[in-house]
């Protein structure tokens, strides 16, 4: 029986409860004394990163789109008028009569790249199955959508996914996605991201301490670790990254060190492929950061509170890269030269193709010495990174999170065993014991899962995946209170569990409750209109 999508697994512990929000006061705290600062980084991509949709952030053209996915023949449209951005969706199969819409509320991104759109339904926050690339200026289905065979209305958008978008996430306790009517009260990358919580610097300030600039960050007298981490916070993705035991997604705060909450793994001979996070990654492999050591760091290049204007960009960073390089040395062929002008970024700093999204190309910052160097190929051995390695427990989690994302039977064997570890020595460890209990239940130990799964539950009742792996054992062995209960505990903390529903209903019916099941089944077909319920007995 099929209970929930692999991606339940996979976000194993993205319901326990955050910690606290640290003091922070907000960037319009800053404005008064750093005002040519403020109204500079206001402009940027960083500052730019998020928003309500109807701030005025956002083109008109950007409210009007017309496109069918040809693999799911759905058409999508977005409109705007005299009103919120809504999203219309409609089959264009006879056979198939859906049509509904969702209003866009959130969007992610500068635009300077792409946009994605986010839409919240009882509280509850979800990504709009579009996006908009401004690249190709061109409205198509969001990264990952298009493998879909119908419109996918119910991917969760947990804490850490905001985290690099937004800031003061407002989530909601003990559930995996609800959040305030505001989903974040700060648009963007906000100040205190980068130099960390602020009242009690401009207490200092008020009270005329001169205690106040030792009271906020300034990254660039950090140590190396402390000062990177710092940028790896969002730039920084690995193969995979792990949260430490104990850590929540919104418990680093500048100044800490990243890998005090993050573990972040790579394949051992990683390749330089491109991805929309790998920059600190691509940047380790490059002769430049080798050579230079700690150096070398993001601000080197990059001024994180302007970005050059774009008839200057090429003069910018070719001054950068002078500051170490003798432009006489140059080893391009003339005619490369004559083409490529003062522009180094042009041969050694590449735009191209990211693999794990579409019609977007980012900057290369492997900095190949010659173009179109041959990439090495990665193996299947995890290493921890440099700026946040991982101990046993974190290197378990890091292969069981691959074995439910690739579904290679060489990372379930290796996470079985260092899980298996992991457990004796930290028994307490919930996402450990979630991801051990669903290895179990995949191989047929259901004793050993339903033991692992219901300490989880005692540990942390915010969690939501052993609710619903465990409601689909009790439904096998037909003990189905147990099951109605787990699973109604489940919608609890994420309403838009079809699947979940669909069995639920199931079990409702055998209990002889069919009322409720078939208002089960018809609130699955709201959440996820292209849903197909499961038949009743």
């Amino acid at each position: 029986m099929q209970i929930a999508s692999s991606l339940l697994l996979a976000i194993a512990a993205s319901a326990l409860l955050l910690a606290a929000a640290p003091e922070w006061v907000g960037n319009k705290a800053c404005q008064a004394c750093h005002r040519e600062i403020f109204d500079a980084y206001s402009q940027t991509p960083m500052a730019l990163s998020s928003g309500p949709v109807d701030s005025g952030l956002l083109a008109e053209s950007f409210a009007h789109a017309d496109f069918t996915h040809s693999h799911s023949g759905y058409r999508y449209r977005i409109a705007r008028t005299n009103g919120p951005y809504t999203m219309h969706l409609e089959s264009t199969r006879a056979e198939l009569p859906i049509r509904t819409q969702r209003t866009l509320s959130v969007f992610i991104g500068s635009g300077s790249i792409a946009r994605s759109f986010l839409f919240q339904l009882e509280g509850f926050l979800f990504q709009a199955p579009v996006a908009y690339y401004a690249q190709k200026a061109t409205w198509d289905l969001a990264p990952g959508y298009d493998r879909y065979a119908q419109p996918f209305l119910t991917r969760p958008i947990l804490p850490a996914c905001l985290e690099c978008h937004a800031s003061q996430i407002q989530h909601q306790p003990l559930t995996q996605n609800a959040y305030g009517p505001l989903p974040f009260l700060e648009n963007g990358v906000a100040c205190e991201r980068c130099h960390g919580p602020g009242r009690a610097h401009l207490a200092a300030i008020n009270s005329g301490s001169k205690t106040a600039a030792s009271l906020i960050v300034n990254p660039a007298k950090l140590p190396p670790e402390q000062r990177d981490s710092i940028c790896a916070q969002c730039h920084l993705n690995g193969e995979v990254r792990v949260l430490r035991a104990g850590r929540t997604p919104n418990s680093y705060v500048a100044g800490d060190r990243l890998s005090d909450h993050w573990a972040i793994f790579a394949r051992s001979a990683a390749s330089r492929e491109v991805k929309v996070t790998s920059h600190m990654e691509n940047l380790a492999q490059s002769a430049c950061k080798q050579t230079s050591g700690a150096q070398l760091w993001c601000v080197t290049c990059h001024d994180p509170h302007r970005v050059p204007a774009a008839n200057s960009k090429v003069a910018w960073f070719r001054q950068k890269c002078l500051a170490c390089h003798d432009q006489q040395k140059c080893q391009a062929p003339p005619a490369l030269r004559a083409a490529k002008g003062d522009d180094c970024t042009a041969c050694h700093m590449p735009k191209s193709g990211v693999s794990d999204a579409q019609h977007v190309v980012y900057t290369n910052h492997a900095i190949p010495r010659r173009p179109g160097t041959p990439q090495p190929t990665a193996n299947n051995r995890l290493r921890g990174m440099a700026i946040a390695p991982g101990n046993p427990r974190d290197l378990a989690l890091a292969y069981a999170i691959l074995a439910q994302r690739d579904n290679k039977p060489s990372d379930k064997t290796q996470a079985l065993k260092l899980l298996s570890a992991a457990e004796s020595t930290s028994p307490l460890d919930a996402e450990a014991l979630l991801y051990l209990a669903g290895l179990y239940q995949q191989t047929g130990n259901s004793a050993r899962a339903i033991a692992l799964y219901e300490r989880a539950i005692q540990l942390h009742p915010a969690q939501l995946t052993a609710s619903v792996q465990l409601g689909a054992i009790r439904m096998q062995q037909g003990n189905y209170p147990a099951a109605i209960r787990l699973w109604k505990d489940a919608l609890t903390k994420n309403p838009a569990l079809p699947l979940v529903r669909g069995n639920l209903a199931i079990a409702l019916w055998k209990v002889g409750d069919r009322t409720a099941a078939q208002e089960m089944l018809k609130k699955a077909a709201e959440w996820q209109p292209a849903f197909v319920p499961p038949p009743l007995p």
